[in-house]
Order: structure tokens, then C-alpha cells, then sequence
């Protein structure tokens, strides 16, 4: 009997240590071909939240005012700067954004930064003041400046807006009582926006009565809330509410200094615009990054003016704004300061078109 030879059976190598690498090699780069169209797409679902986010905002603003008579203060004052406040816009509008039941452990007829408010209201989130792109929602930090710089308070991303800050001889912000930062000692009525600061009587807050004994220059000045069917200026050119966040590299001093909606003080839930390109920024304090940062000059009066800049992580430290009429628009940094400093007011005159 005759046997068959056996068959040859070729034996399977696997790959060669250089076909394994160029498998590796395109990879990586379908991945960073891919990566930059995974994050654009990812920016713009976050772009595109924020802005649902501030639509919710102004429909409750809107709301306010049909069952209140008026807007609410952007936030309502007791005394000169450094004096602790009552309640704010963010606080007040908490009944139209489905958080009724956070309203109701507020009491208004107390100072914000009192025991009881605190524990109300200080490290709570509220998920439609954050936007995606915030990186530091969900995180808190302790005021830089104030009546409270000693206790944590949550972080969010949006801040009304309080006017236009008048330059002529200091900062003048309609956020706070500071009547010698303007000329004559007067707060001009021409520089504030829908939701600046008050002192008139307001729900359940008595009216307040102080006089600064510097300038003699009553409280009172400030007004009351406003209404947004007497706006000069017209809703549909008047900024209401802007995104406000910074990027937190440990250099900076950026997460004192950004939004906490709950803290009525001066410009950390109020912000107002002014004339110069840094009014746009995400980085509050950068020396470093010429022409992105918002520190000392150049610039007028330092960093006083930064701390009050809008800004956020999206392309081009664009922002979204709400305006008075409720629509939303993206304005990107570079645009045309001047004109929309203009539109921070309610009743100056300008008629300022973003492009």
C-alpha cells in the first residue's frame, strides 16, 4: 500500500512589527482627522443648550413681569459699594424656571448673604444657569470680594446685564452704589440696562433709605425695576441677560471672580459692557495671551472694568445673549465694542445693529 506524501500546510504568521506600525500610524491619523468634526460637533450641541438655556431665561423674565407688573431688580442694593444686598434677578425669576419649590426656602425680606438664605439657596445648582461649556459648573469657589468671602457659593454662567459702564472719569456701573465713580457724583439714567440695580420697595423688601455720607447722593437714585414695554431703545436692541465664564488654568485668579447667581454683590451675577475689545473675554487676569486676556492696561482703569467682562468657552470667546424681546444672539468677540456697549442700554439712544 502506497502512502500518500503529506501536505504542505503553509504556517500563518501574524503581523511583521512594520505592517503593525503603519495599521497604528492610520489609525492616529483617522482619529485626529476625526477628533476636530467629534469636538465641533460637540461644541455646537453645547452652543446650542446654552442657548435653549437662555431662552428658558427670558421667557421667565418675561413671565415676571405679567405676573408682577415688572422685571425683577438685577439685584436689589442696601447700601453703598461692599454693603450686603437683598435679593437678585437669578433668585426672583426661580418660579418661572420650574424651581418653585428652591424659591420658597428664600426669604426676601432678608439679606442674601443672611444664615438662612445662605442654606437655602449658596451651594445649590440650578441646571439651567450652566451652560455646557462652563468648566466650572457643578464646582463652587469663594467670592473674591464683598459682604461674604469667607463661604463657598455655587458657580453658573450667565449674568444680567446692568448697562454700560460709564468711563468719563471712573467706572461707573449701574450693578452697585458707587456715586462718586460718575460725573457730579450722579449715576446717569442714561447708562443703565433692563436689569441694573434697585432700591425701591420690592416683594416684601421694604424701601431702602440710605445716603452716602460722601456725596450726599441718596440711594434711592438707583430706582426700581424696569419694564419692557418702556425701553426707549427698543427690546429687540437691548441686551438683557450674557454668558459669563472663565477658564480656570491655575495662573489665574479667574473662578473668584466669575458668576455665582445666587450672590447679589456688585458684578457677580450682573455684568455691564463697556467700549474696549477685552469687554469679550474668557480670561479675566491673563497677562500672558496678548490680546485674549482682561487684566491692567492697556486699557482704562486696570482690571477694575474685567470684572464685569462677558465671555465664555465657545469659538472665538463668542457669547450668547438674551435680548429684551426674548430672541438670542451670539455675538463673537471682535465685534464692534461701541456698539454693543450701546446695546446694554435701555434708554441711551443708540439703535446698535450686530453684524
Amino acid at each position: 500500500m502506497l502512502l500518500s506524501p503529506p501536505k504542505f500546510r503553509p504556517r500563518s504568521r501574524g503581523f511583521t512589527l512594520i505592517e503593525l506600525l503603519v495599521v497604528i500610524t492610520i489609525i492616529a491619523v483617522l482619529i485626529g482627522l476625526l477628533l476636530p468634526a467629534v469636538q465641533k460637533v460637540r461644541e455646537a450641541a453645547a452652543r446650542m443648550a446654552c442657548s435653549n438655556n437662555l431662552k428658558q431665561i427670558g421667557l421667565a423674565l418675561h413671565n415676571h413681569q405679567d405676573a408682577r407688573g415688572t422685571l425683577p431688580p438685577g439685584g436689589m442694593q442696601s447700601g453703598r459699594n461692599g454693603a450686603a444686598c437683598y435679593s437678585t434677578w437669578a433668585i426672583e425669576i426661580l418660579p418661572f424656571m420650574e424651581q418653585d419649590s428652591v424659591y420658597r426656602r428664600y426669604d426676601q425680606s432678608k439679606l442674601n448673604t443672611d444664615a438662612v438664605n445662605y442654606a437655602a439657596l449658596a451651594t445649590q445648582r440650578i441646571k439651567p444657569y450652566e451652560c455646557p461649556s462652563d468648566n466650572l459648573i457643578g464646582t463652587q469657589d469663594i467670592p473674591a470680594s464683598g459682604p461674604d468671602t469667607s463661604r463657598p457659593w455655587a458657580h453658573a454662567s450667565y449674568r444680567a446685564v446692568s448697562g454700560q459702564i460709564q468711563m468719563a472719569i471712573s467706572w461707573g456701573c449701574w450693578d452697585t452704589f458707587e456715586p462718586e465713580r460718575w460725573p457730579n457724583n450722579q449715576m446717569d439714567a442714561r447708562y443703565k440696562g433692563l436689569l441694573h440695580g434697585t432700591a425701591t420697595a420690592y416683594n416684601g423688601i421694604a424701601a431702602q433709605t440710605y445716603v452716602d455720607p460722601g456725596t450726599g447722593k441718596p440711594l434711592s437714585d438707583m430706582g426700581g425695576p424696569e419694564r419692557l414695554d418702556a425701553v426707549p431703545d427698543g427690546t429687540s436692541n437691548t441686551l438683557m441677560v450674557g454668558e459669563n465664564t472663565f477658564v480656570d488654568p491655575p495662573t489665574l485668579p479667574g473662578p473668584r471672580r466669575a458668576t455665582f447667581w445666587a450672590y447679589t454683590y456688585a458684578s457677580y451675577n450682573q455684568s455691564s459692557v463697556w467700549p474696549e475689545s477685552r469687554a469679550l473675554t474668557n480670561r479675566y487676569g491673563d497677562t500672558n495671551v496678548a490680546g485674549t486676556g482682561c487684566s491692567a492696561p492697556p486699557g482704562l482703569y486696570g482690571d477694575q472694568p474685567c470684572k464685569r467682562a462677558f465671555g465664555s468657552n465657545h469659538p472665538n470667546t463668542g457669547s450668547n445673549f438674551v435680548m429684551g424681546d426674548g430672541s438670542v444672539r451670539y455675538v463673537i468677540g471682535g465685534v464692534y465694542m461701541n456698539i454693543l456697549s450701546g446695546m446694554a442700554t435701555m434708554a441711551g439712544g443708540e439703535l446698535g445693529v450686530l453684524p
